[in-house]
């Protein structure tokens, strides 16, 4: 989180959203150091994603690092393009360990075109594929190559602007809707 927090940054003033985001554990943390106004967590899965896990995350991490959690929270299990977000109002997106995941891309992405804001981003922390073909072992999905999240994200024309590594074969992919 710390090496997230050094290279990506957002305003207090941003509205984020966070796709496949599961209880919100890694946006919580996040946004207790560096605030938004406020986060759309969207997770079609009802049972991980609710009111109460989000509340827990915050109290933990409120007591564990002593800091006051201010981020305004919404929730939705819909689909994103179900999502009822009015056009360019995103300032940011976050996708952590879940692109592999998401379906199906053809309503995803134009979904997401729709939603950022020119200049706004696409933030996603991603296990990769590196010379050959790799299944995730958590799903058992399989895992994309670099290339071809680049093409994904340059149909919508988002280009990349910021790779970091974050372990071996996990990386941060930045893309930006110019």
């Amino acid at each position: 989180m710390k090496q997230l927090l050094e290279h990506f940054s957002w305003k207090p003033s941003d509205t984020l959203l966070s796709l496949g985001c599961g209880s919100a554990w890694w946006e919580v943390n996040l946004l207790l150091h560096q605030p938004c106004q406020e986060i759309i967590l969207i997770d079609p899965n009802t049972q991980l994603l609710t009111l109460e896990a989000v509340k827990e995350s915050i109290d933990y991490f409120e007591k564990k690092q002593s800091l006051s959690f201010s981020t305004q929270v919404q929730i939705s299990h819909s689909p994103l393009s179900q999502t009822p977000i009015t056009p360019h109002s995103i300032d940011g997106v976050f996708v952590f360990n879940a692109w592999h995941e998401l379906a199906p891309l053809e309503e995803i992405l134009p979904a997401l075109k729709r939603i950022v804001k020119l200049g706004g981003w696409i933030l996603l922390e991603e296990e990769l594929s590196v010379g050959h073909r790799r299944i995730h072992e958590g799903c058992a999905k399989e895992l994309y190559f670099q290339d071809e999240i680049d093409l994904q994200m340059a149909s919508i024309d988002f280009s990349l602007s910021q790779k970091l590594v974050k372990e071996k074969q996990t990386f941060y992919l930045k893309y930006m809707n110019p």
